[in-house]
């Protein structure tokens, strides 16, 4: 079995004491500080372990003087919620991967509530309270080092995260990710059948986003297995404007595109057919992430798909594994090549 969580024991050794008497009614009980010290944890924890006295109706909190021991007849036989925070820098846009169809159903039949913020919420001067109200935390970082002092406070205190889609440099936290290295390969070895030259195309930085680099490093797996190196594939840094860059894309005889996620590709569609371009006659074209747009877009995107419920059910998965003191592997969800019509 388990070792039970560390608030929990404070919980149950607080209760033990106010339901025998041994704390009496209006008995100010230890502060979170003091709780901390004894229990070796953090006052994020501690401060869980009073919320939940509270919530049972077994303490008062009062705001400038501490928590104190309510009546018995005042205690309301109710369990303490279990909640879980998801972030995510797009949480309503369920457009760009709707996750939480994933986590929500699995969370709630585990008896959990999930609780949705933009990240924005990391960044509140408050937030070290505010995270005390949770057992843990999944969190989409918009990039691989988003909120790193943050994260690197938490889990040195040892919370609960688990990490959606991207990894956070420097820190091993469990993560959650798409087969992002496949996807990029298969696509490419695709494109090879029917073109000799084919550009990734990306507007963030390599060193940003880990899984834009690892769908890099799948085009150029892709390309060094049929012969061509990274030395003599086209241009694939984005700093020039998308208008330039295609230009220069045409003038180096390159056919085919693959960006590195379908905003991308269905912008750069875009460019392309305002210069005259035919696709996919002129030039092919495949994003990444099968966004409902993709489907849409004239002509319908070819794209690498993800499975957003997927990765949503197996990061809420993972977490209670991390409450429950267990070490989970990392989870790589597989994707899927969806072939439509703009490329040939």
């Amino acid at each position: 079995m388990p070792k039970k969580p560390i608030y929990q024991e404070i919980y149950d050794f607080l209760a033990k004491k106010i339901l025998t008497g041994e704390l009496a009614v209006g008995e100010q009980v230890p502060t979170e500080q003091s709780l901390a010290q004894s229990f070796h944890t953090s006052r994020i924890t501690s401060k869980r372990a009073l919320t939940d006295l509270e919530n049972k109706g077994l303490v008062e909190r009062i705001q400038g003087k501490g928590t104190f021991v309510k009546a018995a007849g005042e205690h309301v036989p109710q369990q303490p919620q279990k909640k879980i925070l998801f972030l995510s820098p797009f949480p309503n846009q369920h457009d760009l991967g709707n996750f939480t169809a994933g986590m929500l159903p699995y969370l709630t039949s585990q008896g959990y509530q999930l609780h949705i913020q933009d990240d924005t919420y990391l960044t509140q001067p408050n937030f070290f309270e505010l995270i005390g109200q949770y057992d843990g935390m999944i969190y989409y970082p918009l990039f691989s080092n988003s909120n790193l002092a943050i994260l690197y406070q938490l889990a040195y205190q040892k919370f609960p995260i688990v990490l959606l889609d991207k990894k956070v440099e420097e820190l091993d936290l469990p993560l959650v990710t798409a087969d992002n290295f496949g996807g990029v390969y298969t696509a490419t070895k695709r494109l090879l059948q029917t073109h000799e030259r084919i550009a990734f195309l990306h507007h963030t930085p390599l060193g940003q986003i880990s899984t834009v680099r690892q769908r890099y490093l799948g085009y150029l797996q892709a390309l060094l297995e049929t012969g061509q190196s990274f030395q003599t594939a086209p241009n694939t840094d984005a700093s020039q404007d998308d208008a330039a860059l295609l230009q220069s894309y045409l003038d180096s005889g390159v056919s085919a595109v693959i960006a590195e996620n379908d905003l991308v590709a269905i912008h750069f569609m875009k460019v392309a057919k305002q210069a005259g371009i035919n696709i996919p006659e002129q030039l092919s074209i495949v994003g990444f992430d099968n966004i409902q747009a993709a489907s849409l877009v004239e002509p319908a995107l070819s794209t690498i798909s993800q499975d957003f419920l997927a990765m949503g059910e197996a990061a809420a998965n993972m977490l209670l594994q991390v409450i429950a003191k267990k070490e989970p592997a990392n989870v790589e969800v597989p994707v899927q090549w969806i072939e439509r019509e703009s490329h040939y």
